[in-house]
């Protein structure tokens, strides 16, 4: 179980970068023209292809350099990130220069979880990823999508071994980042994806980015939904997946983006989780706060706290009107509490909802997945206080009132 600390701290990892960056600010470059140049050095590659991603990532950039406030190693997870997503736009153009076809291929159908932050959409799509009928996305595929034209099996094995690594560097820095376990070959949410178009909502929870955010916000992302689709298509070409073969995709960020969704994925089947906000709301704040606290010398949980309680409503807002644009039959919501008390029954509705048979082999393989993680700990949650961020239970009961009582979502008894 992980416990919040009450003081800011920094890893000694962390620490000992500092100390061996301390001019950070000028050793490690953001400026768009170096960070784009290195990406081309890296890959020998040119051409981006369009160039839609530039005006989020400028605007991501501009927040990064004027409100972060990084330390050095913030800078450098800013550098890492935002090189990895430009050196895999690069190999993705290439092969979609190679191969016009891979944009041609159809998505059909895909069923999409869809749910607040930490509502439990992560256990019901690692569960449903037991189904070989549907395909997923792997940690390592979301982060490395693109296959490298020199190296042997396109660069299969050298961009999963560094997502590998990444991932164990991850778990010793940010150790509140457990709460959310992962592993390079896991499933894992699309909004990896988006990330490669600077419009994934992962930069929230890194820094302090209020102008970036007033844009997420604003953003339709179109652009970065269907750059989404066709690094989905990439992949599954790249595994050699039959086109019918249906996606089952994941993210909390769609509730925001609904519209733009539907627009990408217009004959999608929608599973909508719901969970106590008071469960949440705490756990995504202490969870995106072990992550930015290592960034900056700031004092940053008023920040964690004012983004996240903003996020969590619009998110709801949005959702909940964008919904009536939808036909009914693409719709099913599930509970969390349900989801607990009988994962059977309610993934018996899911696939009957999604037309496609709960047969034994399924039911099987998830119960082996459940069992696995209960007996390895992987979702048992973590220690949070709303009051380590100033706010309390009232307040987020009462700004989360109107999503409680559309979807008639009960309080849980249990406290942490």
């Amino acid at each position: 179980m992980d416990i919040l600390p009450s003081t800011h701290y920094h890893h000694p990892l962390v620490k000992q970068f500092n100390s061996e960056h301390p001019a950070g600010s000028k050793e490690i470059d953001l400026s768009e023209q170096a960070l784009i140049a290195e990406a081309r050095r890296i890959t020998g590659l040119e051409r981006f292809g369009d160039d839609d991603f530039l005006p989020p990532l400028r605007t991501l950039l501009d927040a990064i350099e004027n409100e972060a406030n990084l330390n050095p190693f913030g800078r450098h997870i800013a550098r890492t990130r935002t090189l990895q997503s430009l050196t895999n736009r690069l190999w993705a153009n290439a092969s979609f220069e190679a191969h016009p076809d891979i944009r041609q291929r159809k998505i059909a159908a895909p069923v999409i979880i869809v749910g607040l932050h930490r509502s439990g959409t992560t256990r019901l799509q690692r569960m449903m990823a037991t189904d070989p009928r549907l395909q997923h996305l792997t940690t390592w595929e979301g982060i490395n999508p693109a296959p490298r034209p020199n190296l042997p099996d396109a660069g299969r094995t050298a961009r999963y071994e560094e997502v590998k690594e990444a991932i164990s560097t991850r778990h010793a820095v940010y150790p509140g980042a457990l709460a959310h376990p992962m592993g390079a070959d896991w499933p894992e949410e699309e909004m990896l994806l988006l990330n490669h178009s600077f419009s994934g909502f992962s930069a929230l929870g890194l820094y302090h980015l209020p102008s970036y955010y007033r844009w997420f916000l604003s953003d339709d992302k179109q652009a970065g939904y269907r750059y989404m689709s066709d690094l989905m298509k990439l992949i599954s070409r790249s595994r050699n997946e039959p086109e019918e073969k249906r996606w089952l995709l994941k993210n909390p960020q769609h509730m925001l983006d609904l519209p733009t969704l539907m627009q990408t994925f217009p004959d999608a089947k929608l599973v909508f989780m719901h969970r106590d906000p008071l469960k949440t709301v705490g756990s995504i704040m202490s969870l995106s706060w072990h992550f930015a606290v290592q960034h900056t010398d700031q004092p940053c949980r008023a920040a964690t706290r004012d983004i996240w309680m903003d996020f969590y409503e619009q998110m709801a807002r949005r959702c909940i009107a964008a919904r009536e644009d939808i036909p009914a039959a693409q719709q099913l919501d599930v509970h969390y509490a349900d989801m607990n008390r009988d994962w059977r029954a309610t993934m018996r509705r899911i696939y009957q909802f999604a037309d496609m048979e709960f047969d034994s082999a399924t039911e099987n393989a998830m119960a082996a997945w459940l069992a696995a993680s209960e007996r390895e700990g992987l979702h048992n949650g973590h220690r949070y206080a709303l009051e380590d961020f100033g706010t309390t239970t009232e307040e987020v009961d009462a700004r989360m009132k109107f999503y409680r009582e559309r979807y008639d979502i009960s309080h849980e008894s249990e406290r942490r």
